[in-house]
């Protein structure tokens, strides 16, 4: 077992598509972080398809959070911040909201605890800090937001090497009591265009994935022992 480094940053995203929290400790389930993007919307006009960010941008603008878990029937209650300052919880002034927004008929869906949520790919996406800076030397910045890539998990390594989450594939990592395996690159859209903030839109992030690393930015794993990550976490990949 060797130290990779430490848990930097915990991400959770309670609604799919819209912006997250950031936790200082999180419960990992079988399906990744718990309550990640347990709700979600379908776009009506697009055959039910997941309501998502590349085809309206301006779903970044709401910020969801969760609140603390009372049981294993249902997912906790949720809280939604729009652009507009205006706070909703799940239900008609949020689905009108959205609608709105996204000009455009939508079904809001909440997931169980037992079905998990809705992720494009695996359980749970790990960046690290080191492939962060990277990423912002190549377009000419000091710092990119780490919220443009979606990652659950920021780790910050010990021997700084960019990119060193390749040599992840196929093995296990170590995180508290949490054993991840690693599985696969994660291929990048527009998303990581959009600014998390402004929304505005700067092509040059996504050149820049395509130029550095063919595309690829962070990893995913899927969860192969459950238990508790907390910031500070020291990091361990199994050999």
């Amino acid at each position: 077992m060797k130290k990779l480094g430490t848990l930097q940053s915990i991400f959770r995203h309670p609604v799919k598509a819209m912006q997250g929290e950031q936790l200082t400790t999180s419960e990992v389930d079988a399906f990744g972080l718990y309550g990640d993007r347990a709700y979600y919307f379908l776009d009506d006009s697009r055959g039910g398809k997941y309501l998502s960010a590349d085809v309206v941008p301006a779903l970044l603008g709401y910020h969801a959070s969760m609140g603390e878990k009372t049981g294993e029937e249902a997912y906790p209650d949720v809280q939604v911040e729009a652009r507009d300052g205006s706070v909703h919880t799940w239900g008609e002034s949020l689905f009108a909201h959205v609608a709105e927004t996204a000009k455009r008929a939508v079904t809001p869906m909440r997931s169980l605890p037992t079905e998990g949520g809705k992720n494009w790919e695996d359980h749970i996406l790990l960046v690290t800090d080191a492939s962060l800076r990277e990423l912002a030397r190549v377009i000419g910045s000091d710092w990119i937001d780490p919220r443009r890539f979606r990652g659950n998990l920021i780790v910050e390594l010990e021997d700084d090497e960019p990119f060193a989450e390749d040599k992840w594939l196929g093995k296990k990592l170590q995180i508290n009591d949490v054993t991840l395996q690693v599985t696969k690159h994660c291929e990048r859209c527009m998303y990581v265009n959009i600014d998390p903030d402004t929304l505005q839109k700067n092509p040059a992030v996504l050149k820049a994935c395509v130029k550095r690393h063919e595309n690829h930015f962070g990893v995913y794993a899927s969860v192969v022992t459950t238990g508790t990550v907390s910031q500070g976490d020291e990091v361990f990949i199994l050999e």
